[in-house]
């Protein structure tokens, strides 16, 4: 990953990243997804929701989707 990539990729606030998942915030804290921090500000990256959503999809017989 080049610099500009880096730098132009997506972070979502708590709010945001909760509502991409479709979830609410305390939920969102319970769960083990990277976060990052800067200070007091916990923020997401678009592509770590992402994979998570992907890797923690299940179906309804409560295997994983394959992708």
């Amino acid at each position: 990953m080049d610099k500009s990539q880096s730098v132009n990729e997506c972070l979502f606030s708590r709010k945001q990243a909760a509502e991409f998942l479709g979830i609410c915030k305390t939920t969102l804290d319970r769960l083990n997804i990277p976060k990052t921090k800067i200070r007091r500000r916990v923020l997401y990256r678009q592509a770590m929701l992402e994979k998570w959503l992907i890797e923690n999809t299940h179906d309804q017989e409560g295997c994983r989707e394959k992708y």
